[in-house]
């Protein structure tokens, strides 16, 4: 249908309280699973040959290649940088102690927030995003070879030393870019992961769109887990649809029976005032979307078929 909706949301919690609220208010929705499936393709292979292999494939494609001498450069970096804190790491911490975990002692929200004037500024310093993201690498590179054991509450415990070049690690095979035969003779191992991703997805019917009101739903949407962008998008559409919903109506409660061509017609030509009047709505609709609009408001029982033309139900 032409004047139908989705609104994707990933937990499936949230999407069956959305859909239970919004059945309470007389809206009538359905709720989807959809399930998706993400390939990842990754290499895996201790620091030192991954190290050798990137710097074996820089030597076989020259500098000519500039963009994939640029990526092969930042994966080199990226783990002679993990290399070293790892390193940091292990000679901070003795086996059987609590390692510090800063995304445990304070959250998310604390360590991203700027604060105003005079409002711990040097905390915030000490907190950077990009360290955040750095140390998270880092415990996972650590449990993956099992030295660090979870406790329970995000603390975790040191299990043990290695030589940090000695430790697996995991690239995107993207920005890795060596040949297979490079991959083999250094013992790196190229894995496809197939994982199911299910998004929920709340579907809104023509007569769910008409009556829904887009802040009850933003506020039933906070603290939800959904793509911001998306529901953006939803709600540019919801309204506009509302308004070409509005102008159909209008036009058959002054004309009585319309044909398609005459509806058609008056909505090219049509200009509606913004809501504060500021400025102004026009509308180029192609007739297929026109039809199918008539087609759904008299599937619905707000207008009905009379002759080759419309009225108002």
């Amino acid at each position: 249908m032409v004047l139908e909706e989705t609104l994707v949301i990933y937990d499936p919690d949230d999407a069956h309280r959305i859909a239970g609220a919004l059945r309470k208010q007389g809206i009538s929705v359905r709720t989807v699973r959809k399930d998706l499936l993400v390939q990842t393709a990754l290499v895996t292979g201790r620091i030192r040959d991954s190290k050798a292999a990137l710097q074996e494939e820089m030597q076989r494609i020259g500098e000519e290649d500039e963009e994939e001498y640029s990526w092969l450069i930042s994966s080199l970096a990226f783990l002679e940088q993990m290399e070293d804190a790892i390193a940091a790491l292990l000679q901070q911490y003795q086996p059987g102690e609590a390692i510090s975990n800063p995304l445990v002692e304070k959250s998310l929200h604390e360590l991203v927030h700027t604060p105003g004037e005079g409002e711990g500024e040097e905390d915030a310093a000490d907190f950077k995003p990009e360290e955040i993201i750095k140390t998270q690498v880092i415990l996972m590179i650590l449990e993956k070879n099992g030295l660090i054991e979870q406790t329970g509450e995000g603390g975790m415990v040191l299990r043990g030393h290695m030589e940090p070049k000695d430790l697996d690690v995991s690239l995107p095979i993207a920005t890795f870019g060596a040949e297979p035969e490079i991959l083999k003779k250094h013992g790196i191992t190229a894995r496809m992961r197939i994982t199911s991703e299910p998004e929920y997805h709340v579907e809104f019917g023509p007569d769910a769109i008409i009556d829904l009101d887009i802040p009850d739903l933003s506020e039933l949407l906070e603290e939800s887990d959904i793509d911001l962008d998306a529901f953006d998008k939803f709600k540019d559409n919801v309204y506009a649809k509302k308004i070409i919903v509005t102008r159909i109506l209008d036009v058959l409660e002054d004309r009585g029976t319309v044909s398609p061509e005459e509806i058609f017609s008056f909505l090219r030509d049509d200009v509606v005032k913004t809501p504060d009047e500021s400025g102004e709505i026009t509308m180029d609709l192609d007739r297929e979307f026109v039809n199918g609009t008539l087609n759904d408001l008299r599937k619905i029982g707000m207008i009905r078929k009379k002759g080759a033309g419309y009225r108002a139900a």
